[in-house]
């Protein structure tokens, strides 16, 4: 399983990388145009990720925004339904909007708040077939 973890805080990529590395193959990003660059390269080599991790606020593009910018790629591509890739919310804001952002516009299947509780983390993320 390939796992792409998109963060512009470098603590935050190596505490995933760690956690996620039994489960897959990691690969970081510092912002959300980058995620969404390396999303295409991955997708277009036909080696697609099937985890994202997004961070909410980062620079240069927002987790929103490149979680838009990834579901419209894979409509452009004509991923079938139900192999997009499972995206992973993750922000330090538990506000109504981000949640509804997060589920509505962007079809995330699960969101985390910081600090994350990785062990309860992981634990919902199998519970959700994300791992």
């Amino acid at each position: 399983m390939k796992i792409l973890i998109v963060d512009d805080d470098q603590l935050s990529q190596i505490t995933l990388r760690a956690t996620l590395a039994p489960f897959g193959e990691c690969v970081c990003a510092g912002n959300g145009r980058e995620g969404v660059d390396l999303f295409t390269l991955a997708l277009d080599d036909g080696k697609p990720f099937a985890v994202v991790f997004m961070d909410i606020q980062m620079p240069v593009m927002d987790g929103h925004a490149a979680l838009t910018a990834i579901r419209e790629l894979e409509r452009a591509r004509a991923v079938a339904p139900g192999q997009e890739a499972k995206v992973v919310m993750i922000t330090c804001h538990d506000d109504v909007k981000n949640v509804a952002t997060s589920f509505f516009r962007g079809n995330a299947t699960c969101y985390f708040t910081k600090p994350l509780h990785l062990a309860a983390m992981v634990e919902t993320l199998k519970k959700e077939s994300v791992l």
